[in-house]
């Protein structure tokens, strides 16, 4: 979600379609959720280094299951149902 009034704040806001074109980019599923894994990584190491704590231990918990996701050790079902 944007925020009014910061500035030097990049756009975080997508649109559906904007988010299904990105999806697009890549070939498999396995190759969405290991970039999935390696972004969620890069952030809990940028938050380590900020010393947010709390945030770190969130995106370590989203890479592991991204990770465990895309190494077949788990289904990847997130329990809502289409």
């Amino acid at each position: 979600m944007a925020r009014k009034g910061t500035t030097g704040m990049a756009r975080v806001e997508a649109t559906e379609a904007e988010t299904m074109e990105e999806v697009r980019v890549f070939a498999t599923r396995r190759e969405l959720v290991m970039y999935i894994a390696d972004v969620t990584l890069q952030m809990r190491n940028l938050a380590r280094e900020a010393d947010l704590s709390f945030l770190a231990y969130l995106l370590e918990m989203a890479f592991q299951e991204a990770f465990d996701i895309a190494n077949g050790e788990k289904g990847g079902h997130d329990g809502r149902r289409k």
